[in-house]
C-alpha cells in the first residue's frame, strides 16, 4: 500500500513538471523579446520596438509580460504579436 502511494505521488510530480514547468526558447532581436515555453502555456515578456515615434523621433519600445494558455500557447510568435497588440 505504501509503495503504490509513493508511485502515485511520484507520477503526479512528474506530470506537472512536464505539463507546467517552462522551458526557456531564448531571445528575439525585435527589441529583446523573451519566450518561456511549457506544454499548457507559454510566458512572453514583450521588449518589441513599435512603430510608433516619440516627440523625439524615436521608436517606443512596447514592454510588457503575456501569458498565453493552450491552445493559443501553439501560435507563432507573430500570431501572439498581433493578438497582443489588438487589445
Amino acid at each position: 500500500m505504501k509503495k503504490k502511494l509513493i508511485i502515485i505521488c511520484l507520477t503526479v510530480i512528474l506530470l506537472g513538471a512536464i505539463l507546467f514547468v517552462p522551458i526557456p526558447i531564448g531571445q528575439l532581436r525585435d527589441g529583446g523579446t523573451r519566450v518561456y515555453s511549457a506544454l499548457t502555456y507559454k510566458v512572453v515578456v514583450w521588449s518589441r520596438f513599435t512603430d510608433e515615434t516619440d516627440k523625439e523621433g524615436q521608436l517606443i519600445k512596447y514592454c510588457n509580460t503575456s501569458v498565453f494558455w493552450y491552445p493559443d500557447n501553439q501560435k507563432s510568435i507573430d500570431e501572439l504579436w498581433e493578438m497582443e497588440t489588438a487589445e
